[in-house]
């Protein structure tokens, strides 16, 4: 089976310290790979599930780097 996770883009997913739905998102994608399923893991560029294919748009967190722009309201 082919599934999609969608992580928060705040924090890395699995996170270096605080995040817990980046958490949940990894826990989640290892899980789901162990199991034999196909995972791509939409979250920052840097976050790490092994197995499952990463797809980005924001290269490092919201939450580590000032210098990318947040979100407009």
């Amino acid at each position: 089976m082919r599934i999609g996770i969608l992580a928060p883009i705040a924090w890395r997913t699995p996170p270096r310290r605080y995040g817990p739905w980046e958490q949940v998102c990894a826990n989640l994608a290892a899980g789901l790979v162990s199991r034999g399923h196909e995972v791509v893991l939409f979250a920052t560029g840097d976050s790490r599930v092994n197995g499952a294919r990463l797809s980005w748009v924001c290269p490092r967190p919201l939450g580590e780097d000032a210098s990318l722009p947040a979100r407009q309201d």
